[in-house]
């Protein structure tokens, strides 16, 4: 082992090139808004005043998962989609049983995911890097770091919605807005844990 990594050492030396050696996980949809939830999306593609700062200073972006979208079902969260206007339907009436089965199976999606970047950040910190932070959205239910989306609360709303004259700002104010709370969003809370049980320490920032 000692040789493999004397001999990782000169090779880093011989072949230095310009990388910063400095990486900041970014919440998978700064980088590509086309995963927000519908009428969320507040640009085209990039927010690149979340990671123009970044950039300036020549620190890697590592695009984490989108977390909602491998657990709620693709890009749409077609899962959570079944809600919208769902206020005088089976669905919703079952809602005191389907949502602590739908929260239970998210965080276990999570965790999973969770444990999967961790090994990330391990394998940047072996190899020598700095990881910078991780990057988290405010607002919300999954990557918000200290403003979170109440779920709960937000189910209501969203059931009640009409779904022919619902346009993006009422949404937002409604669904979005009014239902925030200060905590983690529960993808935050997966990492945060994970990191913990691998006494590995990162700093959180909220976009």
């Amino acid at each position: 082992m000692v040789a493999k990594d004397t001999k990782i050492e000169r090779l880093a030396k011989r072949l230095a090139d310009a990388r910063s050696r400095r990486v900041v996980l970014v919440s998978h949809c700064l980088l590509n808004q086309n995963v927000r939830y519908l009428g969320g999306a507040k640009c085209a593609g990039v927010v690149a005043a979340a990671v123009d700062p970044f950039i300036r200073d020549g620190i890697g972006l590592l695009q984490m998962p989108c977390p909602e979208q491998v657990a709620w079902g693709g890009v749409l969260k077609r899962y959570i989609l079944r809600f919208y206007g769902s206020e005088r339907t089976l669905t919703y009436r079952m809602r005191r049983v389907l949502f602590p089965v739908f929260r239970l199976y998210t965080r276990w999606r999570y965790r999973s995911i969770a444990r999967r970047v961790v090994d990330q950040i391990a394998d940047y910190t072996r190899s020598g890097y700095e990881i910078v932070g991780i990057v988290g959205v405010g607002d919300s239910p999954s990557c918000g770091v200290t403003h979170t989306l109440d779920l709960e609360r937000a189910l209501p709303v969203i059931a009640g919605i009409d779904l022919d004259t619902i346009d993006p700002p009422t949404f937002t104010e409604r669904a979005v807005q009014a239902c925030m709370v200060e905590g983690k969003g529960l993808y935050v809370a997966a990492l945060q844990r994970e990191l913990t049980r691998r006494k590995m320490n990162v700093a959180f920032l909220e976009y």
